[in-house]
């Protein structure tokens, strides 16, 4: 496990789909979705915190046993150019548990066209 003051870094690609926001990290296969960007970084906060909360209450390590995401994830986070500016706190643990905070590096993923 990573040290408590080392940010445990996981890289997140955004991509809108219609009227909706996806968020989908990398080094783990997770994935979330909400209408609005704020909303979708307090959900991925959510479901990344209670992750590491139940694995810890279950005696076992955070985010043992998940794939990575799919190529074409890591591909389009390669390429993508956008950047979530300013929003780079970290996702952080009650004190009274001992994991190093969350630190997303969101990229917003390029529009796909319309016609292929």
């Amino acid at each position: 496990m990573s040290d408590i003051g080392t940010p445990f870094v996981i890289s997140v690609l955004l991509l809108q789909e219609g009227e909706w926001w996806s968020a989908q990290c990398l080094e783990y296969d997770i994935a979330t979705q909400a209408r609005t960007l704020p909303e979708l970084r307090n959900e991925l906060e959510r479901v990344l915190l209670l992750h590491v909360l139940m694995a810890l209450e279950q005696g076992r390590e955070p985010f043992t046993g998940i794939a990575r995401a799919p190529k074409k994830y890591w591909e389009m986070f390669a390429t993508a150019k956008l950047r979530l500016e300013g929003d780079e706190l970290p996702f952080r643990l009650p004190n009274s548990v001992s994991f190093p905070p969350i630190l997303p590096q969101f990229k917003i993923a390029e529009a796909a066209p319309l016609y292929a």
